[in-house]
């Protein structure tokens, strides 16, 4: 029997990090010796029979999301071939973004039957061979595609077009042909499918974040004028800027832009950029601000929480759009 005090756990299975029970149990590690890690909190359980090694207090939103990853990674190992996963857990396998997403769930699609139990949904529909991926040998999840058509069919519409744009603006980052109209013709009578026929004609590949996303949704919701997506702005000294949004004139001037604030927008920044800090890149974020206002283009900003209120939100860009002129004072 292997000594506990010798079996680290953390480095167990160090290649995924999942830690299976009924793997463990014949290299002569015992059920006392798990119980016993997990009381003094070496690994914790993320599924039946599954564990990782713990990380702490942990709580951010990445550890969650890994966490989530790690469950459906185990839920496949230790469920069978005839099901794929799909809906949000296939979301999570391809790295798509969803708003309000519900990690306590795992979700299967099976052509045979279907079950729902706590932690896990199995859901019973076709599954046409052009809607499935084959991601890491041999485990086949449903496509870019039908993922997100699965994830608008339930939910709420704002739920259903950020899904759909995150959808379409991987395929688009991917090169991956997507039609969402053929998809959706393959779900008809399914619950939910009002939603997504709405949801697609409104839905884009330009839209680079759930943040932009919701955005777009609210500026639809309070009656905003529509903006334009990615706009781009040539500065004074000839560099090009690109803006999330921008509102123009009648004669297409651009004179307002709008930028939503994300803080995970900087982190992925400075990541992207390699050694540079944080505040190195929102410091050059303030400078990119100041050459389009420098260019007599009114920025506006607005965060997360903005959003929650419409209203507030909604007054926030007709002061800018009214100081533009764009619309009536």
């Amino acid at each position: 029997m292997t000594d506990p005090d010798e079996f680290d756990f953390t480095r167990s299975h160090a290649a995924d990090r999942l830690i299976l029970r009924r793997e463990v149990l014949p290299t002569g590690v015992s059920d006392a010796e798990i119980r016993r890690s997990l009381h003094d909190n070496a690994i914790e359980r993320i599924w039946w029979g599954s564990y990782v090694p713990a990380t702490g207090a942990d709580n951010s939103i990445a550890r969650r999301a890994q966490l989530y990853v790690e469950k459906v990674h185990a839920a496949i190992r230790t469920g069978g071939r005839t099901r794929h996963p799909s809906h949000q857990s296939a979301a999570a396998l391809l790295t798509i973004p969803l708003l309000q997403p519900d990690w306590s769930t795992v979700h299967f699609t099976s052509t045979k039957s279907g079950r729902k139990s706590p932690g896990l949904t199995i859901h019973q529909a076709p599954l046409p061979d052009d809607h499935l991926v084959d991601v890491d040998d041999g485990l086949v999840i449903t496509g870019i595609g039908r993922t997100v058509c699965d994830e608008a069919l339930k939910g709420t519409l704002r739920q259903a077009v950020c899904a759909l744009d995150s959808g379409r603006y991987q395929a688009r980052l991917r090169n991956i042909e997507v039609d969402l109209e053929a998809i959706a013709s393959t779900m008809g009578g399914r619950h939910g499918i009002d939603r997504l026929r709405t949801a697609i004609p409104l839905s884009t590949d330009l839209s680079e974040s759930i943040g932009e996303s919701l955005s777009r949704c609210v500026i639809a919701e309070v009656g905003l004028p529509t903006p334009e997506l990615q706009v781009v702005v040539v500065v004074d000294d000839g560099s090009v800027k690109r803006c999330d949004f921008g509102w123009r004139d009648e004669n297409g001037k651009v004179l307002v832009v709008g930028e939503f604030d994300g803080r995970f927008k900087y982190h992925r920044e400075s990541a992207a950029s390699g050694e540079r800090l944080a505040e190195d890149v929102i410091y050059a974020e303030k400078l990119r601000e100041d050459a389009i206002r420098d260019c007599d283009i009114i920025v506006v900003r607005w965060t997360w929480s903005e959003l929650q209120d419409p209203q507030k939100f909604a007054a926030k860009i007709r002061r800018a759009l009214r100081r533009a002129g764009i619309v009536a004072a």
